[in-house]
């Protein structure tokens, strides 16, 4: 079998910094071959990816030794456009991809750059649209598409053009199960074309019956390489020791057994609307709409008892978002009321009192250290008056931020800046916490650590909404799941061992799962 991508004692370090980020990579991929890139979030993942797609050196500068080929062909060797259309790659953030404003001529972008036939374009760009089944999308304009909804869209403009190649950094970050599974579904077909496919990424159960092999990295090293079903078989505690995600569904089950929530929830306790003297998140009636169209959020009535996490789920473009955004203020309701404790606020009030932990926490993060973050969020906090619940000391011993005080918030990993930020809204005085995707590009142990403290503020007496896709999470600090659908919220299925085949259905997992 001819070897599709090589390496051969690679090592690269970027400019200006002071440790190599990969160090003597010895990998052979070949034609037609499934291989996962695994690790923890900075073992060299992401670097090793931007040197097969030629990334480094034409973008990222640094020092280069070794060798990487393409078809036995160094990628120093090849003219760009060459290498873009034998190698197609899928980067872990939509919006650095997006060229044009609607989806169809995004579709069709690399198709031109190819040079193909318009008829050509055309039949790509369908089949493409087929393939991922996003036809309802096609006429749409990429601004008002969710991350997930997003993240397809750059797939199959990826798959319009052909490649020989795949390399997929996180492509599953913003996605729900059932595009997960999609996109399953087509990598299955791409190895049965013979296409040769490289897949960097933290969460693997979606892989455990695709992958041929699994390669693990630790600090810019590969530290083993497996055959699928040899790493299944190592122990979940080794496995789970090295920072890496379940590889079974069962595996993600298995944390429903011992949640971090200090009591148990009962479907009845579920649905109380506030305990004397506790603080309940709310809304009533509740209704969101963008300029004027159909209301995105309608009539949606959701409670969340104080010390409770509820995680909310549904599929990419239901809403979970624009309610996250109306929870805390920043987009304002059509109808309805959000009441914190028994009152309703307007927006600008919840805008200090409900925090929104973004997916992307470098968007709140602004100041030069995380000491000054911490700091500035302290001193504006929103009721000055009011008595601090915690502490800057407290907190930075909480989560672990000893250590990175001195760093600048947009230098940190996705768990650290995750960590920052929910200290800093702590501190800023918030009542309650909105989590939006808070585990997208997360390993294991970062995931463990945001769930830590996701027990420890429920213990505090705060009510958490928790938006997610990631059943693992899910599994691990949630006390119950509510669907939203229609713009609209079900009623709560408490989370437990019992509950989980219900869960997994809602979350759109198939049967096969």
């Amino acid at each position: 079998m001819s070897v599709a991508v090589s390496f051969e004692r690679f090592s690269f370090r970027y400019d200006g910094a002071e440790s190599d980020a990969l160090r003597d990579i010895d990998l052979q991929v070949h034609e037609g071959e499934l291989v996962v890139l695994t690790g923890e979030s900075g073992c060299g993942k992401t670097t090793l990816t931007r040197a097969m797609n030629g990334l480094i050196p034409l973008v990222y500068q640094g020092t280069m030794r070794g060798r990487v080929a393409i078809d036995d062909k160094p990628v120093t060797e090849w003219t760009t456009s060459d290498l873009a259309a034998t190698v197609g790659s899928v980067f872990q953030n939509p919006r650095s991809q997006f060229v044009n404003s609607d989806v169809e001529a995004e579709l069709a972008f690399g198709c031109e750059n190819q040079g193909l036939p318009r008829a050509t374009i055309a039949e790509r760009v369908h089949e493409s649209v087929r393939t991922f089944g996003i036809g309802h999308l096609l006429h749409s304009r990429v601004e008002e598409l969710s991350g997930g909804q997003r993240q397809m869209v750059v797939l199959a403009s990826v798959y319009a053009t052909h490649p020989d190649v795949f390399v997929l950094d996180e492509p599953t970050a913003a996605l729900d199960v059932p595009s997960m599974e999609l996109l399953g579904q087509t990598l299955a077909r791409l190895k049965a074309m013979g296409k040769t496919v490289i897949v960097s990424e933290h969460r693997l159960w979606w892989l455990s019956d695709l992958a041929d092999r699994v390669v693990v990295m630790r600090d810019g090293a590969i530290a083993g390489s497996w055959s699928a079903a040899d790493f299944g078989a190592l122990p979940w505690e080794t496995r789970s020791g090295w920072g890496l995600r379940a590889w079974r569904v069962e595996e993600m089950d298995a944390r429903a057994s011992s949640p971090t929530s200090c009591e148990k929830v009962s479907a009845t306790s579920v649905g109380d609307r506030r305990g004397e003297g506790r603080v309940a998140l709310e809304t009533r009636g509740l209704c969101v709409s963008y300029r004027h169209r159909r209301r995105v959020i309608d009539d949606c009535d959701l409670t969340i008892p104080a010390g409770t996490a509820i995680g909310l789920v549904g599929a990419n473009g239901t809403g979970k978002t624009t309610l996250a955004r109306c929870l805390c203020g920043i987009q304002r309701e059509a109808a309805g009321t959000v009441e914190l404790a028994g009152t309703a606020l307007r927006p600008s009030r919840r805008a200090g009192s409900i925090y929104l932990v973004m997916q992307e926490p470098g968007y709140q993060l602004f100041e030069h250290t995380v000491a000054r973050e911490l700091e500035e969020a302290q001193r504006r906090g929103f009721d000055r008056d009011a008595p601090k619940a915690f502490s800057m000391e407290s907190l930075m011993e909480d989560f672990g931020l000893a250590e990175l005080v001195q760093r600048h918030p947009l230098s940190l990993s996705g768990g650290q800046g995750q960590r920052v930020s929910i200290a800093a809204g702590l501190l800023y005085g918030a009542r309650a916490l909105v989590m939006d995707e808070p585990t997208s590009g997360l390993d294991y142990r970062n995931m463990a650590v945001i769930a830590r403290q996701v027990g420890r503020l429920k213990r505090h007496g705060l009510p958490i909404c928790v938006i997610t896709h990631d059943y693992e999470f899910l599994c691990s600090v949630c006390d119950a799941v509510v669907s939203l659908d229609g713009g609209r919220p079900s009623a709560p299925i408490p989370l437990n061992p019992e509950t989980l085949g219900r869960i997994r259905r809602l979350l759109g997992f198939s049967s096969v799962h």
